[in-house]
């Protein structure tokens, strides 16, 4: 019995084509999943780089918050204020000696809130990345506790024209000024936003460090 070479050739050289496709799809599957490996440690890397930034900024953040509502007040802050609107204020002499004194302890608030600029802005600056790599859960919370500052900025403006008519209202100013805990059966909202705030953050952006 002769042998059939060119049909024995034709068929090795089919199996060796199937078998080069093999390897080329082997190799092209191999070659995406790698990169998709890849992909995920890089996307991984980032969330972790970014959660601790956006953790660093919140618990700033809340020390500022902190710092600003501090319900003592030493009489070198108040010398700062007042010395502050006699300077800006064109009708400081003008006024009377209450007014006067909410006037200097209200500016005294507002550079604590200057002074925490560099907090406010870091944390707001982490507001599209929380968003892009957490979602809008997070980027609410972020959004929420940055918004504390301008809550405190609002009470204290408030403050300086409250005679205390309105027992409530000047209960809800003072609540946002000061950083105290309120009477049994009361809550201190700007407090309870704060401490909100920052454990809905804690719970997206601490797992993503361990």
């Amino acid at each position: 019995m002769s042998i059939d070479w060119s049909a024995t050739g034709a068929m090795l050289q089919g199996w060796g084509t199937l078998i080069g496709a093999v390897a080329v799809f082997w190799a092209a599957k191999k070659g995406a999943d790698t990169f998709d490996s890849w992909k995920r440690q890089k996307v991984a890397e980032r969330k972790l780089e970014q959660a601790e930034r956006i953790l660093m900024a919140t618990y700033k953040a809340r020390r500022a918050l902190s710092f600003v509502r501090g319900i003592m007040m030493d009489g070198r802050e108040l010398d700062a204020a007042e010395e502050k609107l006699k300077v800006d204020f064109a009708r400081w002499d003008q006024q009377d000696e209450m007014r006067q004194k909410r006037l200097r302890t209200a500016q005294a608030y507002f550079n604590r809130l200057e002074k925490t600029k560099p907090e406010q802005d870091e944390l707001f600056e982490c507001l599209p990345v929380a968003r892009a790599l957490f979602g809008i859960e997070l980027e609410a919370a972020v959004e929420k506790l940055s918004r504390q500052f301008w809550i405190v900025q609002v009470d204290v403006e408030s403050y300086i024209d409250d005679h205390g008519d309105d027992t409530e209202f000047t209960k809800n100013i003072r609540r946002g000024m000061y950083e105290v805990s309120p009477r049994k059966g009361e809550v201190n909202e700007v407090s309870e936003t704060i401490i909100q705030a920052i454990t809905a953050i804690e719970k997206i952006c601490l797992p993503s460090l361990r």
